[in-house]
């Protein structure tokens, strides 16, 4: 083996080594990255089930009879006993 081919091997060498190295690292980046995905979207799941249980409490609490059952409890309002229409 001559002095050419021996420093083209070390210089091969050094790059496969180096490659390596690299790949290792990219996996480990890889694997992290992967695991902050899956925490964002169980977040967002639970988000997106609390939304619902809000829309739905929303829904339930302006229902018309929930609406009239407040007026008359908490704010002491009754149903004129007689409606009179006024012209403009």
């Amino acid at each position: 083996m001559t002095v050419r081919e021996a420093i083209l091997f070390g210089v091969l060498l050094i790059a496969i080594v180096a490659s390596g190295i690299q790949v290792a690292l990219v996996s480990h980046e890889v694997r992290r990255l992967h695991g902050e995905l899956e925490a964002a979207q169980r977040a967002q799941d639970e988000h997106l089930a609390e939304y619902s249980r809000l829309l739905l409490e929303r829904s339930a609490l302006s229902a018309y009879q929930n609406v009239e059952r407040l007026a008359e409890e908490k704010l002491a309002m009754e149903f004129p006993r007689t409606v009179e229409r006024i012209e403009p």
